[in-house]
């Protein structure tokens, strides 16, 4: 079994999402890091085809798998607008990966969300701009699903909210004896829909997940 699921008595800090980050980004300590682990590795970081690598490497972690780090999850969501309707709304598909803090590799997969309006409607884009914000950190799936479905009622004043994220766990995958198609599940409801079987059935059927008995 991939320790990935092994969590080491860690627990969500209760103030923060994911693993909290103490400092802003080193860009020029995390080049120079990477230099390092390739030296480590025995290569030489200057050498052909790797000139630019660490520069490369701080690019895609700093502005896209720690970005989030840099987004307030409710500025991410945006106030919204006042609206009476308190129809069920459902997000489909929304990419997202986050970084597995044992093994510093990423995860991705697709995340479904969705809030029952208590008052305001959001934007879909928001919607999807709070996913980034909450999942482009060192944090696990599980913690992930929760904080979408959490700051949705937090933040977005919501009656209800679900979150069901679908991933590939590249630290699981990179295991011995994988077959390479591993998919982790993980599920999150609250406020209405943690009450009411119904909805999350709804829920449930319209992301697919549940066959309609006709």
């Amino acid at each position: 079994m991939s320790d990935c699921s092994e969590h080491e008595n860690t627990s969500l800090p209760s103030s923060g999402i994911g693993i909290p980050r103490l400092n802003n980004f080193d860009a020029p300590a995390f080049e120079q890091a990477v230099s390092d682990m390739l030296k480590a590795c025995g290569i030489a970081p200057d050498v052909e085809h790797m000139g630019r690598t660490a520069q490369r490497v701080r690019e895609l972690w700093q502005k896209r798998l720690l970005g989030g780090y840099d987004l307030d999850p409710a500025s991410a969501l945006g106030e919204g607008f006042a609206d009476h309707r308190r129809d069920m709304v459902v997000v489909r598909g929304i990419a997202v990966h986050g970084v597995c803090p044992h093994h510093l590799v990423p995860f991705r997969g697709i995340a479904h969300v969705a809030y029952l309006p208590g008052g305001r409607l959001h934007g879909f884009g928001r919607i999807a701009r709070l996913v980034d914000a909450i999942g482009h950190r060192f944090t696990y799936q599980e913690w992930m699903t929760r904080d979408v479905a959490e700051a949705l009622m937090q933040h977005g004043m919501a009656r209800g909210a679900a979150c069901v994220v679908e991933a590939e766990q590249l630290c699981l995958l990179l295991g011995e004896d994988r077959r390479g198609d591993e998919r982790v599940i993980t599920q999150s409801f609250t406020g209405e829909f943690e009450t009411s079987d119904q909805l999350r059935n709804e829920f449930l059927r319209a992301i697919g997940s549940v066959r309609r008995n006709d």
